[in-house]
């Protein structure tokens, strides 16, 4: 069992080494959340192969609340890199580009301009 156990450290063990790479290599926020995502994970998992070996569940908590933060994060992170489709956004947010929605406002107001200027549209 202790071969076992030691295989299963160095494997997460070096899951959690790609995972700070992600982290420091970025280049993007997104990739940086993959890789704070995958050292919880690695984390939660590290903690439940504990809980197992000791056949102590003491420990569940600490995994739920690992597991709220991790979901919890992504979730504000994927928000914020969202482009807005509020028409009331007033840019401060993330750039709304090429949604389907700038492109029906940019059509209509194209339709608009040539009604102003007394063509037919």
């Amino acid at each position: 069992m202790a071969i076992g156990v030691l295989l299963v450290l160095a494997l997460l063990g070096g899951a959690l080494a790609l995972a700070v790479w992600r982290i420091v290599r970025g280049p993007t926020i997104l990739d940086r959340m993959i890789g704070s995502d995958m050292v919880l994970t690695t984390v939660l998992v590290v903690i439940a192969a504990a809980m197992v070996i000791r056949r102590d569940l003491t420990a569940l908590p600490v995994l739920v609340v690992i597991a709220a933060t991790s979901v919890f994060a992504t979730v504000a992170v994927a928000r914020a890199v969202t482009p807005s489709s509020d028409p009331s956004d007033d840019g401060l947010g993330a750039a709304k580009v090429g949604t389907d929605v700038d492109a029906r406002t940019d059509a209509a107001a194209d339709a608009d301009a040539t009604v102003d200027e007394g063509g037919t549209p």
